[in-house]
């Protein structure tokens, strides 16, 4: 019989989609990467930044900024703004000229270019008679003069860009009036800067790269005064500089970029975000707003002594030698020790405590404490091989833990220390602050510590016997195309050794492995495969054994009538082990010990990496966070209906029925569009006008599309493009807020930030207006240059020492709050030094007021 679609059904279905699901990128957080070309309007109190890349950025008061990008994919090499107006240009290196303005549009103002020029010479003219290197912006707002690397000046009207010929001040007409033996000694070259003179408008001072100024009418179209080069006790371009330095002064006028009104709304929740560095520091930021405010520096490497300790052979020296030396610091940037590297970090707003895990296998335990404090770090050994023979760690040194007691600063200070032993990279992480545990996984296993009594649980090597790249050391994570030909071909050779032990004469039979195996290799090759087939996967695959994900969840895993605290891990080789943990009541807390046994293992088909769990409760809501219910902050999970296990590998994602753990639905992704899971979290939609809210699964691919997926039907809501396939770094640097938010490194340096949600939207809203005393806009006129506006405006002082707020209180008022929101990363790329952010965790929750 056939089926017909119910038309009422789905249009009411695509309303709710639009209710809840809007993708929207906000807002860039972070100083533009690779600045070229800077630009200020003292009229308006804007800064304007370049970059290579193209973008244009403004930056006014805190929260009004504005982004453009050129089509062009070309630097910024200018940028200059019209006199007391709302217009600026943008000179690119390929010699084109753009004209933007900031529109306002109900009642909001946004950046949009309006045009875009190039100069064209005489026919038969070398390419310098047009290339531009200085511009100048008349005050007059009509003008704009030229000068090129021919040593033309040319004269365009804006915002028409219309070239006025007659105008034009040519390098012939400047030479016809300077003394002739100057001219026969040197040319004149290119402009290399141009400046109005403040008491008349109508002269302009032209300075060429061989030093001669000259200062032309652009009346009479004739000089009326020059300075040669012996004449003169700077070059051009350092007198630039002396002038855009004396002009700023900071002692002798205010902070000036505070233009433009800010108008966006309160932000309904206190964001923060924690940010791991390489040098082993953990920095936090607020980021309820647009702007990006730095609170709170943690450093973890006082715990340790380390190949850059500054203390080492200080005070050395032989006695009687003069000068007396001694050292006293390293200048070398490269001088932190990388084992420091920040690689996951896990927070609980509620208890204060933090989780710090590193390149070199330390896990640290922090509380939060008001007051400094002098103290040793407890450091616990945890071997993952378990004395396995046959295998033999290559790789990095694990760091030493100082015996000597260290003197903390207020915050959060270290008091308990795991180090895992091979000392890998830490690959995930998870802290139950309601227990009292931490969760850790490496390469090469997972473990379980309990922080209050400060012993081991449990302990757990995944390492596959085959799996010797494990052992290699974190420089060897990623698999070089030589290593994985190489090892296909000794599976080719081993597969032909045995099939002459077993005297199998099967031609057809050994090619057919034969050209299995090279594909396999083939495959490997793909250094960003965006197609792929779901299959399955070799069990002597590298790093089959890394943990992907830990979770704790309070859910049925032996029986159905009694729920028993659980921890699940799964792997790189699509395994999961579920194990049973027995916590003593409060009152035995101190004195019985945690027991863990194993209870459940899954082993995926495809044996794709497992990159998230969830457990869904009996109304198929995602299980509370730890201590959220006992702050009356979320309900009380339903205990009496059926419990569900969603594993998402990186093929597919696909639902266990607990505690039998036998397959209810799946959905498949790998097999459908050849994409691949990178990033999955749990997030929470509501509309703007209804209170309730619906949970969901949201996903990102490794082309860079975010899928959104309901719970527990887990079918595709929605789908949005954001971030490019070929960005690895921005799709392996993605986190997601609990309300439908995300963060992606766009550089090295800079943070875009995106909402999947119509309720929670965090964007600029702001307004730039024109001078209300506008200039004359008649060219002739002799106009006088105003000096800058210096109304001082207050800035948002974080510390709020007026209020008798510090740092330390405005960490534990944002961990006092309703909601939170945790995101969990780990960036694989190593970036340059001096970035933002280095090989490191983020996280954020968000808390509102």
């Amino acid at each position: 019989m056939k089926r017909f679609k119910r038309h009422g059904h789905e249009s009411q279905r695509d309303k709710h989609k639009q209710d809840l699901y809007q993708f929207n990128k906000t807002v860039e957080h972070g100083f533009p990467h690779q600045p070229s070309a800077l630009g200020f309007s003292p009229s308006l109190e804007l800064l304007a930044i370049g970059t290579r890349s193209g973008a244009i950025k403004l930056y006014g008061a805190p929260g009004v900024e504005f982004m453009g990008l050129h089509d062009e994919n070309a630097a910024v090499t200018q940028v200059h703004f019209l006199p007391n107006q709302v217009e600026l240009v943008t000179l690119l290196d390929d010699n084109s000229l753009h004209m933007w303005t900031l529109r306002a549009h109900t009642s909001m103002s946004e950046l949009l270019e309006i045009g875009r020029f190039t100069l064209s010479g005489p026919p038969g003219a070398p390419p310098s008679v047009t290339r531009v290197t200085a511009v100048l912006a008349h005050s007059s707002g009509e003008l704009l003069l030229l000068g090129t690397e021919g040593g033309h000046v040319f004269v365009v009207e804006v915002p028409g860009f219309r070239e006025l010929e007659e105008n034009n001040i040519s390098v012939e007409d400047v030479q016809k009036r300077i003394p002739e033996d100057y001219v026969g000694r040197r040319n004149l070259e290119c402009v290399e800067t141009l400046h109005e003179n403040p008491l008349n408008p109508r002269q302009v001072l032209i300075g060429y790269t061989r030093g001669l100024m000259v200062l032309w009418d652009l009346d009479r179209q004739r000089p009326i005064q020059h300075f040669l080069g012996t004449q003169v006790p700077y070059t051009c371009s350092v007198i630039a500089s002396l002038i855009n330095s004396v002009q700023f002064n900071s002692s002798l006028f205010p902070w000036p970029i505070n233009g433009g009104q800010n108008f966006a709304p309160d932000p309904p929740q206190r964001d923060l975000l924690l940010t791991g560095h390489e040098d082993g520091t953990v920095r936090f930021w607020d980021a309820s707003g647009v702007c990006l405010y730095p609170m709170y520096k943690l450093s973890t490497a006082g715990a340790f002594l380390t190949d850059a300790d500054p203390n080492d052979n200080m005070n050395q020296g032989s006695e009687g030698e003069w000068p007396p030396f001694r050292k006293v610091g390293c200048f070398d940037p490269y001088s932190d020790d990388p084992r420091l590297g920040i690689q996951k970090i896990h927070l609980c707003k509620y208890s204060g405590y933090l989780t710090v895990a590193g390149t070199a296998g330390q896990i640290l335990v922090l509380e939060l404490n008001d007051e400094a404090a002098e103290q040793t770090v407890e450091a616990t050994v945890v071997d993952l091989l378990q004395g396995q023979e046959g295998f033999r760690w290559k790789g990095q040194a694990r760091l030493d833990v100082r015996e000597e007691p260290v003197l903390f600063p207020p915050g959060f200070q270290p008091f308990a220390l795991v180090q895992c032993q091979p000392p890998a990279v830490v690959t995930a992480i998870a802290l139950h602050s309601e227990w009292k545990m931490v969760a850790f996984g490496t390469s090469h296993g997972f473990g379980l510590y309990d922080y209050h009594q400060r012993n081991k649980i449990l302990v757990k090597c995944t390492l596959n016997p085959s799996d010797q790249m494990a052992l290699e050391g974190p420089l060897s994570r990623v698999k070089s195309i030589k290593k994985s030909l190489r090892q296909s071909f000794r599976r080719i050779r081993r597969s032909r050794v045995s099939m002459r032990k077993h005297h199998t004469n099967n031609a057809a039979k050994l090619q057919e492995i034969n050209n299995r195996l090279v594909a396999e290799a083939l495959q490997e090759m793909e250094l960003a495969p965006v197609q792929r087939k779901i299959e399955a996967r070799s069990s002597d695959d590298s790093f089959t054994g890394l943990v992907r994900t830990l979770y704790f969840a309070d859910t049925f895993v032996s029986d159905s009538s009694h729920s028993t605290p659980s921890l699940w891990a799964g792997t790189n080789g699509g395994a999961v082990f579920a194990h049973v943990l027995r916590v003593p009541s409060l009152e035995r807390r101190a004195e019985d010990p945690v027991v863990a046994h194993a209870a459940k293992e899954i082993q995926l088909m495809h044996r794709a990496p497992v990159v998230g769990l969830v457990v869904l409760d009996g109304k198929g809501a995602p299980l509370p966070e730890p201590l959220e219910v006992a702050h009356d902050l979320a309900r009380s999970p339903e205990m009496h209906g059926s419990h569900h296990l969603l594993v998402v590998s990186e093929e597919q994602l696909k639902l266990f029925t607990l505690p039998k753990v036998s397959s209810k639905s799946k959905l498949k992704l790998t097999a459908v569009d050849g994409s691949r899971v990178r990033r999955v979290g749990v997030a929470w939609f509501g509309s703007r006008t209804d209170e309730q809210l619906e949970s969901s699964l949201v996903v990102l691919t490794n082309q860079g599309e975010l899928h959104v997926i309901s719970l527990p039907s887990i079918k595709m809501m929605v789908h949005y493009p954001c971030i490019r396939r070929e960005d690895v770094s921005g799709i392996a640097s993605c986190v997601f807020t609990k309300y439908g938010q995300g963060f992606y490194l766009m550089s090295p340096s800079e943070f875009e930030r995106f909402s999947l949600s119509t309720r929670w939207v965090v964007e600029p809203r702001c307004l730039v207006e024109a001078p209300l005393q506008m200039r004359p806009k008649n060219p002739s006129s002799p106009i006088h240059r105003d000096q800058p506006d210096g109304v001082p405006t207050e800035h948002r002082n974080f510390k709020r020492e007026s209020e008798g707020y510090g740092v330390l209180q405005e960490i534990q008022k944002s961990l006092e709050g309703d909601q939170t929101t945790f995101l969990e990363n780990n960036l694989k790329t190593k970036p340059k030094a001096g970035n933002v952010l280095s090989n490191g965790g983020n996280y954020l929750f968000s808390v509102p007021d």
